[in-house]
């Protein structure tokens, strides 16, 4: 049996002082959090996979043009692929936010709550994403100093 892959975005903003990452916490989840993501669908491919779970998880659209660099975490049951996206360069962005918080009305059933965080203070991450979001945090901190 082939194992499962689930594809979705992770939205990044530099701000001054700060580099912050839109992390959910599904309802499932006491207190970890992760990427916006899905399962993808025999009729669609990997990249059809994330802008699709992460319009239904969130409410945004995201053109596949925006996709920058590619991360992955393969895991005995579940495979995990990430694009990550610069929130500036999707249109109205910020009218979905209150304070980094995603307002409730774009929340899906599958997330109590969806927010940014600063990558230097991260919530406990869910384990089947632990090593994606350090790779994704790294890439992210050195991309900022060479700027």
């Amino acid at each position: 049996m082939s194992k499962v892959k689930a594809y979705g975005i992770l939205l990044y903003k530099i701000e001054k002082n700060s580099i912050k990452i839109l992390l959910c916490k599904s309802v499932k989840s006491l207190d970890r959090w992760g990427c916006l993501k899905g399962v993808i669908l025999k009729s669609e491919n990997a990249k059809e996979c994330a802008k699709r779970e992460f319009k239904e998880e969130c409410g945004i659209n995201v053109q596949t043009y925006l996709f920058e660099k590619y991360f992955s975490q393969e895991n005995e049951e579940k495979d995990i692929g990430i694009w990550i996206v610069n929130a500036k360069k999707i249109e109205n962005i910020d009218s979905y936010f209150t304070k980094d918080k995603l307002q409730e009305n774009y929340l899906s059933w599958e997330n109590s709550k969806v927010k940014f965080f600063d990558i230097d203070d991260l919530p406990k991450i869910k384990h089947k994403q632990v090593h994606l979001i350090a790779k994704i945090k790294d890439f992210l901190k050195n991309m900022n100093q060479s700027h």
